[in-house]
């Protein structure tokens, strides 16, 4: 008999322990950071809210018929490869009817800020850009961003990219301004209307 009591007391532990255990495991899933107590090393992964413009793309306040665009900054590019791409970007927003105004300008209905990087590889370097819309009282309207491949360069990055490069830069980039410049805001059901096709360097705009 005591033996049968004995058993029965240690089993009646064992369901005791494994209930405490699945407790504990349902709490730290569902709870996340609230369930960790403090002092604890157990790290928590946070999921970063998507920004607005990557969900439901914002529709230009000013019509495309009236709008300017100033570039404010463009960081990342060395002096001479910047003034080569200042160059390309008016060229080609020209060819799409873009009406830019000088750095500054007050009257702008929309700055640009842009930001571009170059990382050296093996067999390559990428050339990543960033182009921030806002509109005049600096609030981000949408947000532009790609990737070209240059050539093979030395330290220093920068080396490898050439005009050509430059040239791909500007045209998407003045692509993308014009396609959210010129969306067309979508009926309830109905698809929104596509944007023309991005044009390579070299092809008039």
């Amino acid at each position: 008999m005591i033996d049968i009591a004995r058993q029965r007391r240690r089993m009646a532990v064992s369901l005791a322990t494994a209930s405490l255990a699945t407790l504990l495991l349902a709490g730290c899933q569902n709870g996340g950071a609230s369930a960790a107590r403090p002092g604890t090393a157990t790290p928590v992964a946070r999921t970063l809210a998507t920004p607005p413009e990557a969900v439901t793309p914002t529709v230009p306040p000013v019509p495309a018929s009236q709008a300017t665009f100033r570039f404010d900054q463009v960081l990342g590019v060395p002096t001479n490869k910047a003034d080569s791409l200042a160059t390309d970007l008016g060229r080609y927003a020209r060819g799409r009817n873009l009406t830019l105004v000088r750095r500054g300008d007050p009257t702008a209905s929309y700055r640009i800020l842009g930001y571009l990087s170059a990382v050296g590889g093996d067999e390559a370097t990428n050339v990543t850009y960033v182009w921030d819309i806002l509109d005049s009282s600096g609030r981000r309207l949408h947000r532009i961003t790609g990737i070209e491949i240059a050539g093979e360069a030395d330290a220093d990055p920068w080396s490898g990219v050439n005009d050509q490069v430059l040239q791909a830069v500007a045209a998407r980039t003045v692509e993308q301004i014009y396609a959210w410049l010129n969306q067309v805001p979508a009926g309830p059901g109905a698809p929104a209307a596509p944007a023309a096709a991005a044009q390579l360097p070299g092809t008039s705009i």
